[in-house]
């Protein structure tokens, strides 16, 4: 699959990272892969690409090359037992220029929708703040 990316107007991205990734799979990987894992998702840019050579990831990293590549083929790799079946629990894909976090835009929408009820809430919030306590009845005629 080849992705054309606009290299000059990359911009940094920001993940949240879910709790939920303790009790993923990953998890129970080698430290190299869950290092190499997490991050690839702070590397990723809002659509899940990162960016990087085989070793710029590693650097970034802070591992050996050789783990760089353990890692990548297990995070591309279909996992019988992920969570999420989509993809046959693959985390990854090589694209031009780099790697496709497949799940990431699943996972940012749950963000997305989760900042909206967070802005929802605030807003009523500051609405009830501005109402007054008190209501006043008029007695007169109109």
């Amino acid at each position: 699959m080849v992705i054309n990316m606009d290299y000059s107007n990359h911009m940094p991205g920001f993940t949240k990272l879910f709790s939920g990734l303790v009790h993923s799979t990953v998890w129970r990987e080698e430290m190299h892969v869950k290092v190499v894992w997490i991050t690839m998702l702070a590397l990723a840019d809002r659509n899940g690409h990162v960016l990087a050579s085989l070793p710029g990831l590693a650097d970034a990293s802070r591992v050996t090359l050789e783990q760089c590549q353990d890692a990548l083929a297990k995070l591309a790799a279909p996992d019988v037992h992920s969570r999420t079946k989509l993809n046959e629990g693959r985390r990854i894909e090589e694209v031009d220029g780099g790697w496709r976090l497949l799940n990431y835009l699943k996972y940012r929408n749950m963000r997305d929708e989760e900042n909206r009820r967070q802005q929802v809430r605030e807003a009523v919030g500051r609405f009830r703040a501005k109402k007054p306590d008190v209501i006043t009845v008029s007695r007169g005629k109109p």
